[in-house]
């Protein structure tokens, strides 16, 4: 490893490429154009469906989901005791990751990185942390640093709860984001090789206020940040990437695909006499969510024991969560997450799978007549490797202005989309900006699977040879070292070896290339 050099690598959770490339046109974000013109872009090619999850596990293992096993927020297993439904951990990761391979590394609030694990270097968890009274960081010592230097520190916000609040949430999104920058710049005059720093704002803002002025304002707050960064490292050997995991497009309306299933047959809902008592009465899940947060007493729901949480979800009626308010002994399918319908049926397991499937594909709008679904990828033709098995049987990717949810309390299948002001798409952005990369030089068919090997190639180490993407060498410079030096693959069993093995795995590489 070449530990001369250093990447700091930028994610801006959902930012889209077709929005900015707007924006940039437009001026609106003058040292983005900056990028543009000193270092190399293109659209990036998210997971299918484009999901903060798979898609960020993708870009640090250079793997598609059947190989890391990171297919949703959420994952689905079936036991002895039925369908268990669980939120996905840094546990459930099946693959290593940039900072196995890269010494000396920051990582700070990557999607799906708690609990921290050990690395060589530090990590500080994301989205999906419980709260800062868990334990989020590596080494652990980490944790009181963190609480006492920023006392704002936040891993999320959850733009759902803002209905009706947008000037609260505009506060709390200021604050989270600029209590992360300092902490960047505090991390930032740290000894690293590798700083991989995410932010999950753009993503939160565009979900509920859409290509408006506090939308751009963001945006800009963003372009200064980066002209900050830009200064700080110009005199510096220090490549420059930005990633995006996803893009972000507008939703006119909602498809409730569980809804879909259970008008067609496939899914049941829980009615026994206790729920339906409840229900009557107007004690729901929807409606208890919205107590509490009107009495702001969320955060005092979400320290209570998981054991009193199981109890509360299983007795309150509801139509959001497979497990406690779907039947799954009796459905035939339902549909998880954001986009993974799994297959309930074991005795007719292709027909049923095909019957949804051509149904979807069909679905139409009733006021338009025009189909909703782009296309129900049955999950063999996007994922491969050991884990497909974990995967949902059918994926669906909704047309344009189109989105879709797990949830069946709707009236009908589509309907128009009020608060949720737009959602995510496939293309997500790429900046490379450095002494070693082309200028002014657009990049095609960039997906999200090329950015670990291309940083393992710039700092010089061998590519494992199960990663599917490709090294970006279009993004170097003709005459640079990176752009001289052919990428050298290797069996991923070759960073479990010695020094000297590696160096005898090495020459061996050379020899069957005939380089000596």
């Amino acid at each position: 490893m070449d530990k001369s050099k250093r990447i700091l690598v930028l994610g801006l959770d959902g930012v889209d490429w077709e929005l900015l490339g707007n924006w940039i046109s437009k001026g609106y974000l003058p040292n983005f154009k900056k990028l543009l013109k000193e270092g190399s872009f293109g659209p990036l090619e998210s997971t299918i469906p484009p999901l903060t999850p798979p898609a960020w596990t993708s870009i640090t293992t250079g793997k598609n989901p059947g190989k890391h096993g990171i297919y949703d927020f959420f994952k689905m297993e079936r036991g002895e005791n039925g369908w268990k439904q669980s939120l996905c951990t840094s546990l459930d990761k099946k693959s290593m990751e940039l900072w196995d391979y890269v010494e000396n590394s920051i990582v700070v609030n990557l999607p799906v990185s708690y609990p921290p694990r050990k690395i060589n270097g530090v990590m500080i968890t994301g989205m999906l942390t419980p709260s800062t009274d868990t334990e989020f960081t590596y080494p652990p010592e980490l944790r009181e640093v963190i609480i006492k230097r920023f006392p704002n520190y936040r891993f999320e916000l959850n733009w759902s709860r803002y209905k009706g609040r947008m000037q609260e949430f505009i506060r709390d999104l200021y604050e989270m984001t600029e209590e992360r920058v300092r902490l960047f710049w505090y991390l930032f005059e740290k000894d690293w090789n590798l700083m991989f720093f995410v932010f999950v704002g753009p993503d939160r803002l565009q979900h509920i206020l859409w290509e408006d002025k506090e939308m751009r304002d963001y945006y800009r707050y963003f372009d200064s940040f980066i002209v900050e960064i830009l200064d700080r490292i110009k005199y510096e050997d220090v490549d420059f990437i930005i990633v995006s995991d996803h893009g972000f497009g507008k939703v006119e309306k909602i498809i409730y695909i569980n809804k879909f299933l259970e008008q067609e047959g496939y899914l049941r809902l829980r009615l026994s006499g206790r729920r339906k008592i409840l229900g009557k009465m107007g004690i729901t899940k929807e409606n208890l969510s919205k107590v509490l947060i009107k009495l702001k007493l969320v955060n005092v729901y979400n320290k209570l024991s998981p054991k009193l949480v199981h109890i509360i979800r299983d007795a309150i009626p509801g139509h959001t969560s497979p497990v406690y308010d779907f039947d799954l002994d009796t459905s035939r399918a339902f549909m998880v997450g954001f986009g993974g319908i799994y297959i309930n049926d074991s005795i007719n397991y292709n027909m049923t799978k095909m019957e949804i499937k051509e149904k979807l594909e069909n679905l139409k709008d009733p006021e338009t007549g025009e189909r909703v679904i782009e296309r129900v990828y049955e999950k063999d033709e996007i994922y491969f490797g050991p884990f497909i098995r974990k995967a949902p049987d059918l994926i669906i990717l909704p047309k344009e202005g189109y989105t879709i949810v797990q949830e069946a309390k709707s009236k009908s299948i589509i309907e128009k989309s009020e608060f949720r002001k737009a959602d995510h798409r496939l293309y997500g952005i790429f900046f490379a900006w450095g002494s070693d990369i082309k200028q002014n030089n657009k990049i095609e068919n960039i997906k999200v699977y090329d950015v670990a090997p291309t940083i393992l190639h710039i700092f010089g180490l061998p590519i494992p040879n199960d990663m599917d993407g490709r090294v970006l060498v279009e993004a170097f410079e003709p005459d640079s070292e990176p752009a001289m030096r052919e990428p050298v693959y290797v069996d991923p069993s070759y960073y479990s070896k010695s020094e000297e093995e590696k160096l005898k795995a090495k020459i061996r590489n050379l020899k069957i290339k005939g380089k000596i």
